[in-house]
């Protein structure tokens, strides 16, 4: 059944704007990293089509993210777009974030990133040891030494840069160690996801358990120190518990709320689709004719079909089983819940609700606030903008004279 469009206050598209990469990270899903980008010509028309789209909706919010291979590979192609959707978005609400493996990230970059207002996430898999084993480049060396500089200096732009990290197989048994290191980068929100379309065995799951057993009691005596941080991983577990399930108009709804471009100017329901750009079931219009509704309708039906074996489970309303694409990538289907998903979600949730209890039994100021209170995000939100806007006075002069001196 198609969403009706006000139930998407927010239009999400994703520019995919080359396959081309810089890294060769084993668990990769974008497929081969070959050349080809996205041209000026396509930008201009997938631009006009977002905004028509954004505007046909009457969405309240139309965001733009990058994505790749690494779109920093297009960075004036990328600055190009920003500038045109601020002109041709005037009056509508715009926000731009971008996805990187963050090498590409020098001073003179981030001064065009930062004049517009760009949120970037970045792509780190945790300590040097685990980042240079997971995230090689094509030459297969490591790339955990050329962070070095990048992961201060984007901090220094902006202090509540996101960081993403994939757990695999083969990092599981120290996951907890991985993302601790992240956060005593200075990292304040991180972000963790599984390697879905992983080897994963029973062994490598007992070893991603103990390691969520140790993260939860850092996540405890953080909170206690009134840290302010993110944990998505637990954060989105405790939610899941405090707040309910997710609204429809909080989830992708995959090729409606939000979509992907693809370098072609072909359109996907979402990035894990794109791939080499040839997969054409998977192809739902262009920037140019628009979307085919029959094949968007039919992929979100789908998607949205009851999961008959889900049924009579206490965490159905709590797990990730509504994501299509992460049920694609386990089973080959969008309406069958991936089993990894479900073996993943019945070992991390109920550590999430110990460490829950616990904070909840202390009444812990903190911890009440950020998961009782309906207005801590806006709050947090206002803190954001009010640190961001007193270091934005700064930022430019400081990016820019870091570049001079790397000149």
């Amino acid at each position: 059944m198609k969403p009706e469009a006000h139930a998407f206050p927010t239009i999400s598209a994703t520019f995919h704007l080359t396959h081309a990469c810089n890294l060769r990270c084993d668990y990769c899903y974008t497929g081969e990293k070959f050349g080809i980008g996205m041209t000026a010509a396509t930008a201009r028309d997938a631009v006009t089509f977002a905004h028509q789209l954004a505007c046909e909706a009457r969405a309240q919010h139309l965001e733009i993210v990058f994505f790749g291979g690494e779109p920093l590979l297009k960075h004036d192609l990328l600055c190009s777009i920003v500038d045109q959707v601020r002109v041709r978005a005037k009056g509508m609400r715009v926000s731009f974030k971008m996805s990187t493996n963050g090498l590409l990230l020098s001073p003179r970059v981030i001064a065009d990133l930062a004049a517009r207002e760009v949120f970037v996430s970045l792509s780190i898999d945790g300590d040097p040891a685990t980042q240079d084993a997971q995230r090689p480049d094509p030459q297969g060396r490591g790339s955990a030494a050329k962070l070095v500089d990048v992961i201060p200096r984007v901090l220094a732009w902006n202090p509540h840069t996101a960081v993403n990290c994939v757990i695999t197989p083969k990092s599981a048994p120290n996951a907890d160690e991985s993302v601790k290191w992240l956060f005593a980068q200075g990292f304040r929100y991180a972000s963790t996801a599984l390697d879905w379309g992983g080897n994963w065995t029973r062994r490598d799951l007992n070893a991603l358990g103990k390691a969520y057993h140790r993260l939860g009691e850092w996540y405890v005596s953080e909170t206690r120190r009134d840290s302010r941080f993110y944990l998505s991983c637990f954060d989105e577990k405790i939610q899941s518990r405090t707040r309910g399930p997710l609204e429809l108009s909080e989830r992708c709804a995959m090729g409606y709320r939000q979509f992907s471009i693809a370098p072609s100017g072909l359109l996907y329901p979402c990035v894990q689709f794109v791939k080499e750009d040839d997969q054409h079931e998977w192809c739902i219009g262009d920037v140019w004719q628009g979307f085919d509704d029959s094949k968007r309708g039919a992929l979100l039906g789908c998607a949205e079909a009851p999961r008959e074996e889900c049924g009579g489970c206490a965490l159905s309303d709590r797990c990730g089983s509504w994501c299509a694409c992460m049920n694609y990538q386990g089973t080959g289907r969008l309406d069958t819940a991936s089993p990894l998903v479900c073996e993943h979600d019945r070992l991390l949730t109920p550590i999430a609700d110990r460490v829950a209890n616990q904070l909840w039994k202390q009444r812990h100021p903190l911890f009440l606030h950020k998961h009782y209170n309906p207005a801590f995000p806006v709050l947090s939100h206002i803190e954001t903008d009010v640190e961001t806007a007193r270091l934005r006075h700064t930022v430019l002069a400081t990016a820019t004279s870091a570049f001079a001196d790397h000149a």
